[in-house]
């Protein structure tokens, strides 16, 4: 029965994802066709944040992206890229599923950007310009995998020794056993030090 009801909830999340990602995939068509660029971007960029493995909504919507960043006006190709950057890093999990795009992003991003040579705080050509721009783009602004499992394990532990306390706490007739369960208290206590130490660490 909890398998079923975890099955049914998780296809429940994956058909709401699947159909706004395709609305918002549409909008940024109908936008498009319209002659609304920036407002197609950003429909664009929601279709891909609504991702889910193997969704065709999700490729559809890079591939709308990368090709508007081949416009020829800077600033929509600077918007189409950046929208590929925050789809990209808004999706990441212990895995990047568009590391490529998001590589491309940030090296195209530099270069656009370093094009303005008030728009670096450094001296020096185009070459230079564009190594400041990659330096902090390539910066890491999120927790790494390790404090990621380690507080996914507490999480599981804690949760694990909760049962655990539950069952050797009841009898099979309702009645509670009146002897210590150490082993669920101790998941409990490990499962909360491993949560505490990975969001510290995150």
């Amino acid at each position: 029965m909890i398998a079923a009801l975890v099955l049914a909830v998780l296809g429940a999340l994956a058909i709401r994802v699947v159909v706004e990602g395709r609305g918002e995939l549409a909008a940024g068509e109908e936008l498009l066709a319209s002659g609304k660029r920036a407002e197609a971007i950003r429909a664009f960029e929601a279709s891909a944040r609504w991702y889910l493995p193997l969704a065709p909504h999700v490729d559809d919507a890079y591939a709308r992206l990368r090709e508007l960043a081949t416009s020829e006006d800077p600033r929509v190709a600077l918007a189409a890229w950046r929208a590929i950057r925050s789809a990209a890093r808004a999706t990441r999990s212990l895995w990047t599923p568009h590391a490529d795009d998001l590589a491309a992003a940030d090296a195209a991003i530099a270069k656009l950007a370093a094009a303005d040579p008030e728009g670096a705080a450094t001296e020096g050509d185009a070459k230079a310009r564009e190594a400041w721009h990659q330096a902090r783009l390539s910066r890491e602004g999120r927790a790494g995998t390790g404090a990621v499992v380690l507080a996914a394990l507490g999480i599981a532990l804690w949760v694990a020794g909760a049962v655990q306390l539950a069952r050797r706490g009841l009898t099979a007739t309702g009645g509670v056993v009146r002897r210590p369960a150490g082993v669920g208290a101790a998941m409990i206590v490990v499962g909360l030090v491993c949560w505490f130490a990975g969001l510290y660490n995150a």
